[in-house]
């Protein structure tokens, strides 16, 4: 049996020999493999930007930010790109923009998804990602809510291959009822429509069942950095200076690699 790099390299061969529109290839009735899914996506989103990778440097350096709903993620995420430079793309805001995008053909899809609380089809997330990530001046990525389960995951190692590169993992901690009780006061002024008790018992179910084991995968290649999601959004943000600080001497930025204890 080949392995997914491979079935995803002969697919990639096929397009480029075939006189079929990619967009075309959603339409055949025959099931559709995760390789498949994920190059589809790929190919109709980079014929409509016309931005490719082969114009940066050199690979993405990801860091993925993962927690249950309400631990914290965005929150810190905008106070790390302001403070360190990074490229803050969280996976959950750029599905609510397609949604909500006119004439989107995902919109109703990811529509359903978000309001139940289940996972949008890889394939959407990762081709909205490299967008994104094709689109920005940068190099360095806090992709925050992404990947959610092993699907994901796959999905991500297939598309971005040569791509992006995973250089760490920031996990933000919090106990269920402390997440439960922000998003339920976020909900409020906010707008999501995830925002809500049905809801937010699945998600943090996902989290629980399908999201822990991506954690652990990647802290047994020594990946993760944990963080108390339980204090004060300023406590939380002085306790990342010095591992996001380390992260900039090994992966990103040098000569700002001084590790700075904040008192």
């Amino acid at each position: 049996m080949q392995s997914p790099r491979l079935l995803y390299r002969s697919f990639q061969k096929s397009l480029s020999s075939s006189t079929t529109l990619p967009c075309n290839l959603f339409a055949k009735k025959k099931p559709i493999t995760l390789q498949g899914r994920v190059g589809n996506y790929l190919v109709r989103d980079v014929s409509v930007t016309g931005t490719m990778t082969e114009n940066k440097k050199s690979l993405y350096n990801v860091v993925f930010v993962l927690g249950g709903p309400g631990a914290g993620k965005g929150t810190q995420c905008e106070k790390i790109q302001e403070t360190f430079g990074f490229q803050h793309l969280s996976a959950g805001e750029l599905l609510r923009q397609e949604r909500q995008a006119p004439g989107s053909q995902y919109g109703e899809e990811i529509e359903g998804h978000l309001k139940n609380g289940s996972i949008v089809p890889v394939a959407i997330t990762c081709s909205l990602l490299r967008r994104e990530m094709d689109n920005s001046p940068k190099n360095n990525f806090l992709i925050d809510g992404f990947p959610r389960n092993k699907d994901n995951l796959d999905g991500w190692n297939i598309a971005m291959e040569g791509v992006a590169k995973v250089r760490a993992v920031l996990f933000f901690n919090c106990p269920d009822d402390v997440c439960v009780d922000r998003c339920m006061n976020r909900g409020l002024t906010s707008g999501r429509t995830d925002d809500n008790a049905e809801s937010l018992k699945k998600r943090i179910e996902t989290y629980r069942n399908s999201t822990m084991p991506i954690i652990e995968h990647y802290r047994a290649l020594n990946l993760v950095t944990e963080v108390d999601g339980n204090r004060s959004p300023e406590q939380v943000r002085l306790s990342l200076t010095c591992p996001l600080r380390n992260f900039q001497q090994f992966f990103f930025l040098p000569e700002q690699a001084m590790c700075i204890t904040e008192r």
